[in-house]
């Protein structure tokens, strides 16, 4: 048996974290609760998903509620049970669950007793009186360190930083933002220094699709695209093993503008136990976990410390930049951490006990996100701010549309290359959501659609070629920079706006244009 000592003090202000074990049937190792006296929960096999939600995240709810950030995120070795204690196990949101499997009650809903901890909170919130809009939710996944948009079929999205953290996530690396700033007297101020630093920093993701979440039925279409469409293969020691970090945002604008963040992270792992060695492409997604986990392990170290300028590498991957605000700040934050029994993974328990341990060191400040936005006046204000900058982006759109610098089709080419090629892109994505159907109902546990599935993917694939080859001709251009970054934020207003109950149905709908780096993904994308 394991004993782990704790000498810091429980009254302080600190990320709290808890402690849940999967049960290896047939093993004789047993850690005893009595024992692991640096979390503040401990749950056995015994306890349920109910009771762990009860105990690690229900405060997080009327702390949210009071305008305040809040993040839950669990973390383990692979096969530990993260993606279960956070969503529930495997096809736990298809279109019959709420049919066959919905037993428990739960504020005044019928639901499985196998739902994970992020329903209950999305449920929880829906059933306060405060909430009368609903709640704006986005999803995307962090594979290969890039950030993707599970609700647009995986489309790269890029995670930009303000304040002093001003940075952009490229293409695998990151991209120094290039803008000129001169001061009052025309003087060039050097890259990343501000004249007037903002009272916030930090890092968000830019034209995330955001849904909005209004009851139980809204919550399991949203749970069933997350599920269908994020990245997951099988290995040795799972047969659904998580290839991706899944962050999912939940706001009120209607309330605040303090901000959910449930995050599955991918569990670590060590490549020969898995079986992944052999597979290039396996070790390459586990060298990316683990180096995105060794990264997240650095600032805890680093705010664990106790030393207040002690250097924090946030920068160091995509995921320790979207946590930032989840830790050492404002924010009051779970964590989870998941582990087994089973005697061949104690040495990667006992690691994941430790950054545990760690995480319960780094002491969070009591200051609210409270915002004038919570006051009909300040909501007003930032309603008026909102619409005016949108005015501006669409103008800026106008402008970019008319010098060229929009892609699109080139009207150089002939007009039969360019109607085959609208053709083509037509077809392709209508074969991509019928794929992307097609999946879901697979994992929801339906049968016969094997054929279905293949003549999708070879429509796709034969699609997918077309367009690439027609693309590299020049019959289709890629828009610049500038375009997909201002549709991407013009898309972010139009979320928040809807989500402050202002009706947007007058207000043009822009997508993010698909460019050839997002066609060349693939269909898995």
């Amino acid at each position: 048996m394991t004993r782990i000592h704790w000498a810091g003090n429980r009254d302080r202000l600190s990320i709290t974290t808890s402690l849940r074990f999967k049960p290896s049937p047939g093993d004789t190792r047993t850690i005893h609760p009595d024992s692991i006296t640096s979390f503040s929960h401990f749950f056995d096999s015994a306890k349920g998903q109910l009771q762990c939600y009860s105990e690690s995240c229900s405060r997080t709810i009327e702390e949210f509620l009071s305008g305040r950030n809040c993040t839950a995120f669990v973390y383990g070795q692979t096969a530990s049970g993260k993606t279960h204690t956070l969503f529930g196990p495997p096809n736990s949101f298809h279109s019959n669950t709420l049919k066959n499997d919905a037993t428990e009650a739960f504020h005044n809903v019928k639901i499985p007793v196998s739902w994970g901890a992020f329903p209950r909170i999305v449920l929880s919130l829906l059933n306060n009186s405060k909430i009368s809009s609903g709640i704006t939710a986005t999803a995307v996944e962090i594979y290969m360190d890039n950030c993707y948009d599970l609700m647009r079929d995986g489309q790269k999205i890029a995670v930009e930083g303000f304040g002093r953290s001003r940075k952009v996530s490229g293409r695998g690396s990151f991209l120094e933002t290039t803008e000129i700033k001169r001061d009052s007297a025309g003087k060039w101020i050097p890259p990343r220094t501000l004249v007037d630093k903002p009272k916030n920093e930090g890092y968000e993701m830019r034209g995330a699709k955001s849904l909005i979440l209004t009851d139980v039925h809204t919550l399991l279409e949203f749970m069933s695209v997350v599920e269908a469409t994020r990245t997951s293969k099988s290995h040795k020691l799972n047969e659904r093993s998580s290839r991706s970090h899944c962050v999912i945002t939940l706001s009120i604008p209607s309330i605040s503008n303090a901000k959910y963040m449930c995050v599955d992270l991918a569990g670590s792992e060590r490549i020969m136990k898995t079986g992944t060695i052999d597979n290039d492409l396996k070790a390459a997604e586990a060298r990316n976990i683990n180096t995105s986990l060794t990264s997240l392990g650095r600032c805890i170290n680093a705010l664990a410390s106790g030393n207040p300028s002690a250097f924090v590498p946030y920068r160091d991957s995509v995921l320790t930049m979207l946590l930032k605000q989840s830790l050492g700040g404002s924010c009051y934050t779970s964590v989870i951490i998941t582990g087994t029994e089973d005697a061949a993974m104690h040495s990667e328990t006992m690691s994941s006990i430790q950054f545990g341990m760690r995480c319960s060191r780094v002491s969070n400040k009591e200051q609210a996100a409270i915002t004038q936005m919570k006051r009909e006046s300040g909501m007003e204000e930032a309603k008026n701010e909102l619409l005016a900058e949108l005015r501006i982006i669409d103008e800026e759109i106008q402008s970019l549309v008319e010098t060229g610098r929009s892609g699109g089709l080139n009207l150089d080419f002939p007009n039969s290359l360019r109607q085959s090629f609208s053709e083509n892109m037509r077809k392709y994505h209508h074969h991509k959501s019928a794929l992307a159907t097609c999946k879901q109902q697979v994992k929801a546990g339906q049968t016969g659609l094997e054929k279905t599935r293949q003549y999708e993917e070879s429509q796709v694939k034969n699609l997918q070629g077309i367009l690439l080859r027609s693309m590299t001709t020049g019959v289709y251009t890629d828009p610049c920079s500038r375009y997909i970054k201002i549709v991407q934020r013009r898309i972010d207003i139009i979320s928040t706006l809807r989500g402050m109950n202002v009706d947007v149905t007058s207000i043009a709908t822009i997508e993010v244009p698909l460019t050839l780096e997002h066609l060349a993904r693939g269909y898995e994308g």
